[in-house]
C-alpha cells in the first residue's frame, strides 16, 4: 500500500483525491492531508511525520524546491503540480540560456527516490501534447488556453487560485521567450490596452501571456522550437476586474475570489503551432464544466490540473531514482505509457486547423519576435 502525504487541501487536493478513488484499487494507497488551512505546516509536518508516508504530492503553494529537499533527504518520493521555479537564482534580466542552465543543474540533483516536478496540466499534460504533435520542422508554440466557465452565483470568480493567477498575470514580467532570449512584454501590454486581442470563431478574445517554467523545458528538448509562451484567457469576469484593478488588488481580495465548481461553459487548453510558413494548427482539449462537476465534483481546470499529478503517481515506478523528472523527459521515454493513461481518464485531444487568421497571429502574436505581417 502507497502511503501519501497530500501537501495542501485545496481545490487541486480535492480533485486529486476523488481521481485516486475512482481510478485505483482502494485497498492499494492510503491518502492523509497536511493542511495550511487547518494550521498544518507542510514544514513542521514532514520531518516529524516522514516515516509514516512513501509519496509526498504538493498542491500547495508551499517552495517546491524545499519540499523537493526534504523528500530526497528521507528517501520520499515527491510529485509536485507547480514546478522548479523556486530553484531557479538568476539575476532580474537573462538569456534563455541561462535559465536553462539554472532548470538543468536542478534537473541533475543526485536524489536516490522519485522527484517529479511540475505534473498539472501546465507544466505537465500539455509539454506531453507539444512532443506529440510539434512539427519537425522549424516552428513556434505557444501553450493558449480559453476558460470560458460562467457561474450562475458569481460574476468574479476563478477556477483555479486567484490568488496564484495575479501574481503570475498581474505581478510578475509577462513574458515571451526564444531560443536565446527572454522578452518582457509588459511595457508593450499595457501601450495596447493591457492584452493580446485574438478573433476566435467571430468574437474577440483578450489574453495575458503568463510566465511559465515549462516552456523552458520544451526550448531545451527541441532545437527546431524557435519562440514560445503561455497565453491564457481567464473567466471573463475575473480577468476584466484583474485588468482594471492591476496590481492594487490586495491579497485579501484575493483571497476572498471564490472558485466554483459546479459550473457551466468549457475549458480549451492545449498547445497552438506555427510552421513559420502557412499552417497554423491548435492542439487542445474541450473539457466541460458539467462532466467533471457530476463525474468528480470539480471544475473542468482543477480536474485537469489534478489528472497531471495522477499521471505522475502512475509513472514513478516506470521513473528513475537519479534525478529529478519533468513531463517533457517522460514524455520522450514513454510516450505510450503516458497516452494510455490519458486515454484510460478521458482527456481527449483534438486538432483545429487555423484558429485565428494568420494575419491576425503575426500582428498580434509574431510581433514580440519581430515578425509580423
Amino acid at each position: 500500500m502507497k502511503r501519501i502525504l497530500l501537501a495542501g487541501y485545496g481545490n487541486i487536493a480535492h480533485a486529486f483525491e476523488k481521481i485516486m478513488y475512482e481510478q485505483e484499487p482502494k485497498d492499494s494507497f492510503k491518502l492523509t492531508v497536511c493542511d495550511l488551512k487547518e494550521g498544518q505546516d507542510i514544514f513542521d509536518f514532514l520531518p516529524r511525520h516522514h516515516d509514516e508516508f512513501d509519496v509526498v504530492v504538493n498542491t500547495s503553494v508551499a517552495n517546491s524546491i524545499e519540499i523537493a529537499r526534504m523528500c530526497i533527504d528521507y528517501g520520499l518520493d515527491c510529485i509536485d503540480v507547480a514546478g522548479f521555479a523556486d530553484g531557479i537564482e538568476t539575476d532580474d534580466t537573462v538569456s534563455t540560456p541561462v535559465y536553462i542552465e539554472e532548470m538543468k543543474r536542478i534537473l541533475c540533483w543526485p536524489t536516490h527516490s522519485r522527484i517529479m516536478f511540475g505534473f498539472g496540466i501546465n507544466p505537465g499534460i500539455l509539454e506531453h501534447v507539444y512532443q506529440r504533435y510539434k512539427p519537425q520542422e522549424p516552428h513556434y508554440a505557444f501553450e493558449l488556453e480559453h476558460d470560458d466557465s460562467v457561474s450562475d452565483e458569481y460574476e468574479v470568480f476563478g477556477t483555479w487560485s486567484p490568488f496564484m493567477y495575479a501574481e503570475e498575470s498581474c505581478r510578475a514580467e509577462l513574458v515571451f521567450g526564444t531560443r536565446q532570449n527572454v522578452i518582457d512584454v509588459t511595457q508593450q501590454l499595457n501601450d495596447e490596452g493591457g492584452t493580446i486581442r485574438l478573433t476566435y470563431h467571430g468574437s474577440e478574445r483578450h489574453y495575458l501571456p503568463v510566465p511559465h517554467e515549462e516552456l523552458l523545458s520544451m526550448l531545451h528538448s527541441d532545437e527546431n522550437l524557435l519562440g514560445t509562451a503561455n497565453i491564457y484567457q481567464a473567466p471573463r469576469g475575473m480577468q476584466q476586474h484583474f485588468l482594471e484593478r492591476g496590481a492594487d488588488i490586495t491579497d485579501e481580495e484575493l483571497l476572498s475570489i471564490p472558485v466554483p465548481h459546479c459550473l457551466k461553459g468549457e475549458d480549451q487548453a492545449g498547445i497552438l503551432f506555427w510552421d513559420t510558413k502557412e499552417r497554423l494548427y491548435w492542439v487542445k482539449s474541450v473539457v466541460a464544466n458539467q462532466t467533471t462537476w457530476k463525474r468528480y465534483g470539480t471544475n473542468a481546470v482543477c480536474w485537469e490540473t489534478a489528472t497531471g499529478a495522477w499521471i505522475a503517481y502512475r509513472l514513478l515506478d516506470a521513473a528513475s531514482t537519479d534525478h529529478p523528472h519533468t513531463m517533457t523527459e517522460l514524455s520522450q521515454i514513454m510516450p505510450e505509457k503516458i497516452d494510455a493513461l490519458l486515454k484510460q481518464i478521458g482527456l481527449t485531444f483534438e486538432i483545429e486547423e487555423q484558429p485565428f487568421s494568420l494575419e491576425e497571429f503575426k500582428k498580434n502574436i509574431m510581433r514580440y519576435f519581430q515578425i509580423d505581417g
